[in-house]
């Protein structure tokens, strides 16, 4: 059911960003047009060959038009490689249009994913979903609620109970 609706949602995305992004389009800064909110980059030579893949999550989400030989690694660092920090934990999905479905055909965490010797090819229509988990580490508040909670009930309990008295 959740692989169905990821497949709508990111099917209706790609949609409206590649029929809606290039009509509402307005230059932006560095090789980046605004598309009504989606942003539309170009990372392309003049009379190169390129190709559109949709990036969604990480640091820069939008369409991205590309030259042929751009690999996902490539990819990655122009849409700000997925952010996070140092507790963060990121993987990278790329997804691909094959026989009318969108099937992922890469799951990687982006610490694996960076020590690849090599990076699958793009193509035309691909999909690459990056997700941003934020750890946050054990610390002193986290043990002041703890410390706290089990402070009440015990003195909760022991007025019900009329311990001590």
């Amino acid at each position: 059911m959740r692989s169905l609706r990821l497949r709508y949602a990111t099917g209706l995305a790609l949609c409206l960003m590649l029929v809606a992004g290039p009509a509402w389009a307005q230059q932006q800064g560095t090789g980046g047009m605004q598309a009504g909110g989606t942003a539309y980059y170009t990372f392309a030579r003049p009379g190169q060959n390129t190709i559109e893949v949709l990036v969604l999550g990480g640091g820069r989400s939008g369409v991205y038009e590309i030259g042929e030989n751009v690999t996902l690694g490539k990819l990655m660092a122009l849409a700000g490689g997925g952010g996070g920090g140092g507790n963060a934990k990121v993987t990278v999905n790329l997804f691909r249009l094959e026989n009318g479905e969108r099937d992922r055909i890469l799951k990687e965490r982006l610490s694996a994913f960076a020590e690849r010797p090599q990076y699958p090819p793009l193509q035309d229509g691909d999909v690459v979903r990056i997700q941003v988990r934020q750890r946050e580490p054990f610390g002193w508040r986290d043990v002041l609620r703890i410390t706290t909670a089990v402070t009440s009930l015990t003195f909760t309990v022991l007025r019900i109970f009329d311990i001590g008295q």
